[in-house]
């Protein structure tokens, strides 16, 4: 999936196909605030982030947000691209 040319149906695709089950309380990787930061915190933060990332590609291409906020969701997606490979 190359990120210039998601289209809503490929990032709704990618949404319609996950567990986020894992991620809810009680779940495998769930991360309690407050919790103390454990170990694997990293891993659980880039599990999600690699789900959500299609969706925020897509967004940040989108000409009627604001170019700033655009701008914001790029330079958050690459520095998580560099902190989860």
């Amino acid at each position: 999936m190359q990120d210039q040319q998601l289209t809503f149906e490929e990032v709704n695709k990618h949404f319609e196909s996950v567990d986020l089950s894992p991620f809810h309380k009680g779940g495998k990787s769930y991360f309690a605030p407050g919790a103390g930061a454990t170990a694997d915190v990293l891993q659980k933060i880039c599990s999600i982030y690699k789900i959500v990332r299609p969706f925020l590609v897509l967004v940040s291409n989108i000409p009627l947000i604001p170019a700033k906020w655009r701008e914001a969701i790029k330079t958050f997606i690459n520095l998580m691209d560099g902190i989860c490979p």
